[in-house]
């Protein structure tokens, strides 16, 4: 039975799954970090870093410095998002990844953990730190991400297989899953989004709000006067370079931006999370008269789009930055083909018969029809890229055998209009008890 770390795994079906597991000593928990009553460090505080620890006990002192480097900057955009950290230094980022390096050394030191469980893959830097260090220790981790595939998710031992999946030999069945060829799909977390050209002055009040009843560890005085400022310079960047107008006669390339931060970008992304590093390396393999537009997401607000986020944007030749009133598939139905940093917009471009070029790593990135972006990519490389629908498919579907069975991620309850708790808890259960006897 492994010395189990579980991160997350907090609601009702996934505690009981958990317990389950234990009570039948597939795994013993040693320490969980989660958002209920029996978690040993409450996953919100681990986040906000309203943490103590005792002293420094100096553990890890030989792999300090390869984790450092390979870490500290994914482990900056990540801990970005944390309120708290808007108007932080360099300086003090260093601070609270060596508190975390610490502080996790620690845990699994006094824990003796051979295994970690997260619900979902790191992406607010505390989870980060914790999963480069139990990598580099040679500690057996299952990493998870649920599918579009209702009542599905993917799982990997390691980031770096997410989409190759050479690690993941076990299969789950499944009917055959046809897919329609077509661009358009019915994206159930885009329902009913309105584009956001939300007031800055409301945001500052609703800000104003939760720094005096959440104070304590939320967002500090000056957070969110900075988070009023950047919203009004966004407003006015946006306003000033977005067009509504697009002309579909010329060549173009169709890049919609991804909202950040986000998981997708920050984990996945790798160099491109920064997504103006993979519009120029873009615009380099492009011909002159070749354009670039740029979609603005749906969802995005003044976060991640600065001031020098725009005198960036200005200076890459050919590049259109386009409305968030433009229709998506308007753009991609006259593009000679998409590309895009892990964004579905690549899924959407090959199931209607057009190649898409990604920049990170994502689920479909082996699937016919991407092709990832290496520096000695050829323009022609991409034109030349014919997709036969009916291998799509069936390389879809053998994919789709890799996912296991359940929702971790409780956003997507929404994906499955047959969810029940005590279901989603047998199959949760049975999954992980799949996957971890697989390990051994």
């Amino acid at each position: 039975m492994n010395n189990t770390l579980v991160y997350g795994f907090h609601w009702k079906s996934q505690v009981k799954a958990i317990k389950q597991l234990e009570q039948e000593n597939i795994i013993n928990i040693s320490f969980w970090i989660g958002a209920h009553k029996e978690a040993d460090v409450h996953i919100g505080k681990l986040r906000r870093f309203q943490i103590k620890k005792d002293t420094y006990t100096g553990l890890n002192r030989d792999i300090y410095q390869e984790i450092f480097d390979e870490g500290i900057e994914t482990f900056m955009d990540m801990f970005s998002r944390v309120p708290n950290a808007y108007t932080m230094t360099y300086q003090e980022y260093k601070n609270i990844f060596n508190f975390y390096f610490d502080y996790f050394s620690k845990i699994l030191y006094e824990k003796k953990i051979k295994l970690l469980i997260y619900y979902m893959f790191p992406h607010f830097g505390s989870d980060y730190v914790l999963y480069l260090l139990a990598k580099k220790l040679g500690l057996k981790q299952i990493l998870i991400a649920q599918s579009f595939v209702p009542n599905r998710f993917f799982y990997v031992h390691d980031i770096d297989d997410y989409g190759d999946f050479k690690d993941i030999k076990m299969t789950f069945p499944h009917e055959y899953i046809k897919v329609p060829k077509k661009a358009e799909k019915k994206l159930f977390y885009m329902k009913n989004i309105k584009l956001k050209y939300r007031s800055c002055i409301v945001n500052y009040f609703k800000n104003f709000g939760k720094w005096i009843y959440r104070k304590h560890g939320y967002m500090s005085f000056f957070s969110f006067h900075k988070l009023f400022s950047d919203c009004i310079e966004y407003k006015i960047n946006y306003y000033k370079l977005a067009k509504k107008e697009v002309d579909f006669s010329k060549k173009y390339v169709y890049f919609p931006l991804q909202m950040q931060p986000e998981l997708t970008t920050t984990t996945l992304g790798g160099i491109y999370k920064d997504q103006l590093l993979a519009i120029e390396h873009l615009r380099t393999i492009l011909p002159d008269d070749w354009k670039i537009y740029v979609k603005e997401n749906p969802k995005q607000l003044g976060f991640y789009r600065d001031k020098y986020f725009f005198e960036r944007l200005k200076l890459i030749k050919n590049v259109e930055y386009i409305s968030k009133e433009v229709n998506t598939y308007e753009l991609l139905k006259y593009a000679k083909f998409s590309a895009t940093v892990t964004g579905t917009i690549a899924w959407e471009s090959i199931t209607s018969g057009k190649p898409a070029l990604i920049f990170g790593n994502i689920w479909f990135k082996n699937l016919p029809g991407i092709i990832k972006y290496k520096k000695d990519l050829k323009l022609q490389d991409i034109l030349d890229i014919k997709i036969e629908h009916e291998e799509l498919e069936r390389e879809y579907n053998k994919l789709i055998s890799k996912t296991a069975i359940g929702i971790i991620d409780r956003g997507y309850i929404a994906n499955f209009k047959d969810y029940n708790n005590d279901n989603n808890a047998i199959y949760v259960k049975d999954s992980l008890e799949k996957i971890i006897k697989s390990l051994l």
